[in-house]
């Protein structure tokens, strides 16, 4: 989750057509995108247009900005819905944009009625522990909650309406202090690809540049869980629904983790699912940055340090798989991934690289130092648990969090195979709990240590019976079934689901 402070604009007028007016507008974008040009017209006949915020209405939206523009997965289920859906779906991505302000708001309205002034104030104070907003961010954002009947006014002070109470729960279990140990930023949306695309890689969508209130969040202890890196987009396989008959939600609802039964038959639903639709690997191996099992044979220790580097730069320099691809090589063509590893200094003139990816390998080498003969350590762990245990304490610590699962995925592939090693081949990022949550198999998406990430990875490997990469099987899955909070196919979802319980 991230937290948005700039939030949509409605049109004038009464707070709930104004809705209505919005919920119109993106109820009438085409199925098959439309140029930006009549979008933009669109836009300016239901009085929605501003220059300056589109992007952030975009983001909002979760829509590409491209041309032509695509409906987002928002939009799609918005198209299908009716007034009530509509409402309980915005609901939930204004929940999801800034939680904290979701949070406060109900809270300081659970406790009593209070004035828009008096929410102004408590969110400018030093109680609120979020990102600092605006007064016209914070009025923004309660005009649209009143519009989506959160909100009602009480003489001039405002109270929670039918649809802002059921959110009382949900901010009640939000652990503002975990919340931002873990906060990650909303990845940029990608537009989707169509059946001609399936041959040639798709554009990347260009997004508008982050500002001051978008700025990355000061890193937490460890873990630091950021995002896995993302693949070029696909066209999503074939729906995996229709492989039984539903699953009656009363055989799991209100359990934090569903029966074991009920676990098994989605795990070979999916895997039924998986092995006929599989697509060619495209998670980045240690092959894609010349490491190899003969390689680890010849010299475990200069290897690993090979496969901590590549994992920095996969995971934090946020510019793709290619770029980072790029950079290893800037960085070990001038010689400086020996440098590095060997403590001196490079030999020739000075090579140009990407000075963040040379930062990043900096810090490795610098952890490395502390660590010496970590690659033999973690050849005499038996399971992959002590050897999760070895390199969390030797690389996690504030360095590293997801990537330690890559790195002991890529470890296995150079010949590294502790017992257990299939539990921590996933890369439990955000993505993926939130969709083992949505299924059962973890009691909450949240993981705020090494150890609860490591329990999401196990999950993972669980549902899926992938022993490669569960973490892809569970992103196709997510993206193919639609799976989502406020889910449009619950109602017609055979799985075993949080979203078909609470329905």
């Amino acid at each position: 989750m991230a937290q948005f402070t700039e939030f949509p604009i409605l049109p004038k007028g009464e707070y709930r057509a104004a809705v209505d007016t919005f919920v119109r507008f993106w109820q009438g974008m085409p199925a098959t995108g439309e140029p930006f040009r009549d979008f933009r017209a669109r836009l300016k006949r239901a009085e929605l247009f501003n220059r300056e915020r589109l992007p952030d209405l975009l983001r909002f939206m979760q829509v590409a900005h491209s041309d032509p523009l695509l409906p987002s997965a928002l939009v799609q289920s918005l198209a299908e819905a009716d007034s009530d859906k509509a409402r309980d779906l915005l609901a939930d991505r204004l929940w999801a944009t800034n939680p904290l302000l979701f949070k406060a708001v109900i809270d300081l309205c659970q406790e009593r009625v209070h004035s828009p002034n008096e929410i102004l104030k408590y969110v400018d104070s030093f109680a609120y522990p979020g990102t600092r907003l605006s007064a016209p961010q914070v009025r923004n954002w309660i005009t649209f909650a009143q519009g989506l009947e959160l909100l009602k006014p009480v003489g001039i002070r405002l109270a929670l309406d039918t649809r802002g109470l059921k959110y009382a729960k949900r901010a009640d279990e939000l652990d503002v202090d975990e919340f931002l140990e873990n906060e990650e930023d909303e990845p940029p949306a990608m537009p989707p690809t169509t059946p001609s695309e399936e041959t040639e890689p798709a554009p990347v969508a260009s997004a508008p540049p982050p500002t001051a209130d978008e700025a990355a969040p000061t890193p937490a202890p460890a873990p630091v869980a950021v995002a896995a890196p993302a693949p070029p987009p696909a066209p999503a396989l074939p729906s995996p629904f229709g492989r039984g008959g539903p699953v009656d939600p009363r055989r799991y609802a209100g359990q934090a983790v569903f029966p074991e039964d009920v676990l098994r038959e989605t795990t070979t639903r999916l895997s039924a699912w998986w092995s006929e639709h599989a697509p060619p690997r495209s998670a980045p191996t240690p092959a894609d940055f010349g490491l190899d099992a003969e390689a680890w044979m010849e010299d475990a220790e200069r290897s690993l340090f090979r496969v901590a580097v590549a994992a920095a730069l996969l995971f934090r320099l946020g510019h793709g798989e290619a770029a980072a691809r790029q950079a290893y090589e800037a960085l070990d063509a001038g010689g400086l991934l020996d440098a590095l590893y060997h403590g001196t200094a490079p030999d020739g003139p000075p090579t140009p690289v990407d000075p963040q990816a040379l930062m990043l390998a900096s810090l490795v080498a610098r952890r490395w130092a502390e660590t010496p003969n970590l690659a033999q350590e973690l050849e005499r762990q038996r399971t992959a648990a002590e050897a999760f245990a070895v390199l969390d304490a030797a690389l996690g610590r504030g360095l590293f969090g997801l990537e330690l699962f890559w790195i002991l995925r890529a470890l296995g592939r150079l010949g590294l195979r502790p017992a257990g090693l299939a539990d921590y081949s996933g890369l439990p990022d955000r993505a993926v709990r939130d969709t083992l949550f949505r299924l059962g198999f973890l009691p909450s998406p949240y993981a705020h240590d090494a150890a609860a990430l490591a329990a999401a990875s196990a999950a993972a490997h669980r549902a899926t019976g992938d022993g490669e990469a569960a973490d892809r099987v569970l992103t196709a899955f997510a993206r193919a079934a639609g799976c989502a909070y406020g889910c449009a196919q619950r109602r017609r979802c055979d799985l075993p689901c949080r979203e078909r319980a609470d329905s």
